[in-house]
């Protein structure tokens, strides 16, 4: 094998056990917390379920993932490539502003929904969601 076929497959590897830990994570009780919460918003992992001061607050599935896992991430960076690894299945096509188009929809929902928090954009790293000050 020479050495860019090696790459590739070293590559593909580490993309299926990304893909596993994410599918890991996704279950059931299968992080330590049952609920996140950041200022006014709560996330009840078990149910999929988003409230905001304890009113429910339907997203998409796309929208959950972002929200979840800038939750998660509370106060730190989230690079793009990590938000869109876990939105979207391995080898899927995915247009170029399509995670925007997601944040710019969860922003306009908790923003409608009298959430406390805020999700800044990072230029040409990613996302950071903190509380609103």
């Amino acid at each position: 094998m020479d050495a860019i076929a090696t790459t590739d497959l070293h590559y593909l590897e580490l993309t299926e056990l990304a893909a596993r830990i994410r599918a890991l994570l996704r279950r059931p009780n299968a992080g330590p917390a049952l609920c996140l919460t950041l200022a006014n918003v709560t996330i009840e992992l078990a149910t999929s379920s988003v409230t905001v001061d304890e009113a429910p607050l339907l997203l998409s599935r796309s929208e959950l993932k972002v929200l979840t896992l800038l939750m998660r991430s509370a106060g730190r960076v989230v690079s793009r490539e990590c938000l869109e690894n876990d939105i979207y299945a391995f080898g899927e096509e995915v247009s170029s502003n399509a995670l925007e188009a997601h944040v710019h929809r969860l922003r306009r929902r908790l923003e409608g929904a009298g959430a406390n928090v805020v999700i800044a954009t990072i230029r040409g790293v990613g996302y950071l969601m903190k509380a609103a000050e």
